[in-house]
């Protein structure tokens, strides 16, 4: 994790998906850098975050952070 984004634009279809493809965009705008870059092994090595999605489930790309996550998370990024 290297930074916090916020969400501009919520999900329409793909532009660069060909006819009949379900993908789906979503717009995103950086808004803050973390300190300190935040890695995967970094979390899960953090007993705190034992039950975070991202180290339970295999995808990565997007998944729930509760707030405890969070704040957790942006604590070891030096926010």
């Amino acid at each position: 994790i290297v930074g916090i984004v916020e969400v501009v634009r919520e999900s329409y279809p793909d532009p660069t998906a060909k006819a009949g493809d379900p993908w789906v965009v979503v717009d995103f705008a950086a808004r803050e850098p973390m300190k300190t870059p935040v890695t995967l092994e970094a979390i899960k090595s953090d007993p705190k975050l034992k039950d975070m999605a991202l180290v339970k489930l295999s995808r990565l790309s997007v998944q729930p952070v509760t707030a405890a996550e969070w704040k957790r998370v942006c604590a070891m990024g030096g926010l």
